[in-house]
């Protein structure tokens, strides 16, 4: 705020001084990139998530456009496991060093060495599970798809280990490093098919290559910053070992849930539909991703403020955040909702015309998305992970019935409308579970002008007041 009247003055009451407003700007951009308060980290972490958006976009309709939708699809089908591994068998310790660095910060070095330990583990055995499972999930696709796509997920535990290692820059409270290095890997992907493209050489193959190698980069740069600041070690991991294990795989359940659920459309589209409908499906979730920018960057600041805090407070700063991320995301939905049609067709051209039909679909399991990992933040901070297990639990066990019925008879619309339905089920899953475990009302998800008038004057994106 202090920086904001600055720059003010410097450009109304004294417009000729010029070293001043220089100052100010310098100022006001010191304190961007260092992101003290929890509104400009995640003001930055919206920010970086808008340009991460930006160039996966890019991305998408470059090989879109090369690749037509048959090779779009067997691009996806190929990178999809390697990342499903890499998100499903963290075993919650993310999460859990979060949680825990704040609570016995005496025990940080050995937590950093534990954590990534367990991902080095957990990774090779993903390995071994993904080789065995791509020639069944991939059976539609040619032989050597599914080779190529078997030598792939020998990278999961790369994925896996950045997973591991972005958590502990994020609890720092590192935005700024964080963001970058989330930055890094999309612009990597975006020069190597650039220059596979004009090279005239892009294919499904070598672009999954360049997908799933531009993250050794940013893996590298992570693992030396974790290495000088955290000074991990790797004797005496017996107890902080027990403790990330006993939070995280209760945690887990949630992260392996959650990344099964928010796969799983895509796990049964590969299975049973042709690789062009998977390109038309692949296309649609990516636009209606963009929507994703808003709560993804809100959660990353929020979880690490609502540790120790009452069931009151966390309720109350959840719900604060809630009602101003669903006004942002409801606004920037519009254009998407009633114009998605003609600018998928503008933007990858007409062999994507049919994607244009399930974008409205989509829209709205963003939506409802982006409130329910919001929402379930509520849980975590207060050491209820096991909670939003059950919740992903059942968006999976509303989601695979409701696809094995709609994908055959629907296609691709089906497996939107589905998915759709399956977010609706944990969306209201969790609204009722916070009188039955928090003993509180659930947030309103509805912003009151009085509340966004305070939100204006005050900047504040989570504030402990009285939630109404």
């Amino acid at each position: 705020m202090c920086s904001l009247r600055i720059f003010y003055y410097s450009a109304t009451v004294a417009p000729f001084n010029i070293s001043s407003s220089k100052e100010a700007v310098l100022t006001l951009v010191r304190r961007f990139l260092g992101a003290k308060s929890s509104l400009l980290a995640a003001a930055q972490t919206v920010l970086a998530n808008v340009a991460i958006q930006g160039t996966n976009i890019a991305c998408g309709i470059l090989t879109a456009r090369t690749l037509a939708p048959s090779g779009r699809g067997a691009l996806a089908a190929i990178i999809m496991w390697p990342q499903l591994l890499a998100y499903a068998l963290t075993l919650g310790t993310p999460l859990s060093y979060i949680y825990y660095i704040k609570k016995r910060p005496d025990l940080s070095r050995q937590f950093s060495g534990a954590s990534i330990v367990i991902a080095i583990v957990a990774g090779l055995t993903g390995s071994v599970i993904g080789a065995l499972l791509i020639p069944h999930s991939l059976r539609t696709y040619p032989v050597e798809t599914v080779h190529f796509a078997q030598w792939m997920v020998l990278l999961a535990p790369a994925s896996l280990a950045t997973v591991v290692l972005m958590a502990q820059v994020q609890s720092a409270g590192s935005f700024s490093q964080y963001n970058l290095f989330r930055f890094l890997s999309p612009v990597s992907i975006l020069v190597g098919l650039v220059a596979l493209r004009f090279s005239g050489v892009l294919t499904a193959y070598n672009a999954a290559l360049v997908y799933l190698l531009a993250g050794i980069p940013a893996l590298l740069w992570l693992l030396y910053l974790v290495w000088k600041s955290q000074r991990p070690v790797f004797t005496g991991l017996v107890e902080p070992g027990k403790l990330l294990l006993s939070y995280g795989v209760r945690a887990w359940g949630a992260d392996l849930l959650g990344t099964v659920a928010s796969q799983v459309d895509r796990v049964l589209v590969v299975s049973m539909l042709s690789p062009a409908s998977m390109g038309l499906y692949v296309v649609a979730q990516s636009a209606a991703g963009v929507l994703n920018v808003i709560p993804n960057g809100v959660t990353t600041v929020i979880l690490p403020k609502l540790a120790a805090k009452s069931n009151q407070q966390i309720r109350d700063m959840v719900g604060a955040a809630v009602r101003i991320t669903f006004l942002l995301m409801l606004l920037a939905s519009l254009p998407l909702f009633f114009g998605g049609d003609f600018l998928l067709r503008m933007v990858y051209g007409n062999k994507f015309d049919g994607a244009g039909a399930i974008l409205p679909f989509l829209i709205v399991e963003g939506l409802l998305d982006g409130m329910t990992s919001l929402l379930s933040q509520a849980f975590l901070g207060a050491g209820m992970p096991g909670m939003v297990t059950l919740l992903q639990g059942c968006g999976i066990l509303s989601a695979i019935p409701l696809m094995y019925v709609l994908i055959p008879r629907y296609g691709v619309r089906g497996a939107a409308c589905s998915l759709m339905l399956a977010t609706s089920v944990r969306f209201t899953f969790l609204m009722v579970n916070f009188p039955f475990r928090l003993k509180l009302r659930p947030p309103n998800i509805f912003i009151g002008l009085r509340e966004f008038m305070t939100f204006v004057r005050t900047r504040q994106l989570v504030q402990p007041q009285q939630d109404t």
